[in-house]
C-alpha cells in the first residue's frame, strides 16, 4: 500500500509505522507477554530484527500490507500495533493482526482500534473478507473478534512452527456484508 493514512478514534491515533518507531518495536515485540500467543515468529532480540518489522510494513514496502502504531491521544504513548498483511488484492481479502502492551489490556482500546481498521479495510482497501488467525488459548482476542462479528471457520492445524513445536490456530473471518449488517 503506497499511502497509509492516520486514523483517529476517541482515545487513539493510529499512525503508519515508520523509522522513528525502532525503540518501541524493539521493546514491544521483545516483551514475552506480548509474544505469548504470537507463534509465527520468536520474540525480537535485536534492533536488526525490529528494523526488519518496520521495513516490512513501512509505507512503500514491496508487499501489499500496512501496519499502524496505536498511540494514546492522552499522553502520546505508543501501546500497540494493528494492520493488514497477506493482502490478496485479486480476491479482496487480507489477514488482520494486532497486539497491545499489557498495561493497556482490558480497557477496550484494541476493540476501538479494530473498528477503525476494519472500516478502513472495507471502505478504502476494497476488502470483502478479513481473516484472523488466533491461538486457541488467546480467549481475549477471540472474544474481541466475536463481538466484532467475526465467525470461527475452524482450526488450522500445525499452522506455525517455533522452537520445535507446531501450533494450531483458530481461523476466523469477517465479510463486509456481515460487518454492515452488524452496524444496524
Amino acid at each position: 500500500m503506497e499511502v497509509v493514512p492516520v486514523l483517529e478514534t476517541e482515545r487513539l491515533q493510529l499512525r503508519p509505522i515508520g523509522q522513528g518507531d525502532l525503540e518501541f518495536v524493539f521493546r514491544h515485540f521483545g516483551d514475552p507477554a506480548i509474544c505469548r500467543y504470537l507463534k509465527d515468529a520468536p520474540p525480537v532480540e535485536t534492533t536488526e530484527e525490529a528494523q526488519g518489522i518496520i521495513d516490512a510494513f513501512a509505507p512503500g514496502s514491496a508487499k501489499p500490507q500496512c501496519r499502524w502504531i496505536l498511540v494514546q491521544r492522552s499522553d502520546g504513548r505508543p501501546i500497540g500495533t494493528c494492520g493488514y498483511h497477506h493482502w490478496v488484492k485479486a480476491y479482496n481479502r487480507a489477514e488482520i493482526g494486532y497486539d497491545l502492551t499489557e498495561s493497556a489490556w482490558g480497557k477496550g482500546l484494541m476493540r476501538e482500534a479494530l473498528v477503525s481498521v476494519i472500516e478502513f479495510g472495507f471502505a478504502t482497501m476494497g476488502l470483502n473478507r478479513i481473516e484472523a488467525f488466533v491461538h486457541p488459548e488467546n480467549t481475549a482476542s477471540l472474544g474481541i473478534l466475536e463481538r466484532l462479528h467475526f465467525q470461527k471457520e475452524g482450526v488450522v492445524r500445525d499452522l506455525f512452527y517455533m522452537d520445535g513445536v507446531y501450533y494450531d490456530h483458530d481461523l476466523l473471518s469477517l465479510l463486509e456484508r456481515d460487518w454492515r449488517a452488524g452496524e444496524s
